[in-house]
């Protein structure tokens, strides 16, 4: 397995355990990983920025993959930590849309937008966007769908964010009509 952690800039680039624990192939295809993206052994945990700094209070700054012997040697990468490019905000929506896309189809998903709201009871919530492909309303029924709100529910514990994901659908030519922000 592929750890994924969310790391700060500074002295202390953690705390605690991984955010996520992903097969490789998982890792390499949600963080859209490359052999080129190594930095370090698994003995020398990455550091970025001013060493000499705690900087944990802005936030975490990289998603960082540290891919395992066992599991470089199969899939033929070299065991380290391999950075992505993609900056912690963004992997949390790569990381719930390849849950959804695991229910739904990659033939049937374009992309997903996160975006914070609340809930009734004004506790933090997450808006999970799905934008469909032409005809996916057809081909995706009941337990598909159901079984898609599920995933990203259990993606989010998983990672430990305990927002309510509420969900909707549309197509792109939907988003267009009703004038919502296309990212």
């Amino acid at each position: 397995m592929a750890n994924v952690w969310r790391i700060y800039e500074g002295r202390q680039p953690t705390v605690g355990g991984p955010w996520a624990r992903l097969s490789l192939s998982e890792a390499i295809a949600a963080f859209d990983l490359r052999p080129d993206d190594w930095v370090s052994d698994l003995e020398e945990t990455p550091r970025f920025g001013d060493r000499k700094r705690d900087l944990t209070y802005a936030g975490y700054k990289y998603i960082v993959v540290e891919v395992e012997e066992k599991e470089g040697q199969e899939g033929k990468w070299r065991p380290g930590f391999y950075k992505s490019r993609f900056r912690p905000e963004e992997a949390l929506g790569r990381l719930i849309q390849q849950a959804m896309v695991t229910q739904l189809g990659r033939e049937n998903v374009v992309r997903v937008q996160l975006r914070p709201t609340i809930d009734s009871q004004e506790r933090d919530a997450l808006r999970v966007t799905v934008i469909l492909t032409p005809g996916a309303t057809h081909r995706l029924k009941g337990a598909r769908v159901l079984d898609a709100a599920v995933a990203a529910q259990e993606r989010l514990r998983e990672l430990g964010d305990e927002r309510f994901p509420f969900i909707d659908y549309a197509t792109e030519a939907e988003l267009v009509e009703d004038g919502s922000p296309q990212s």
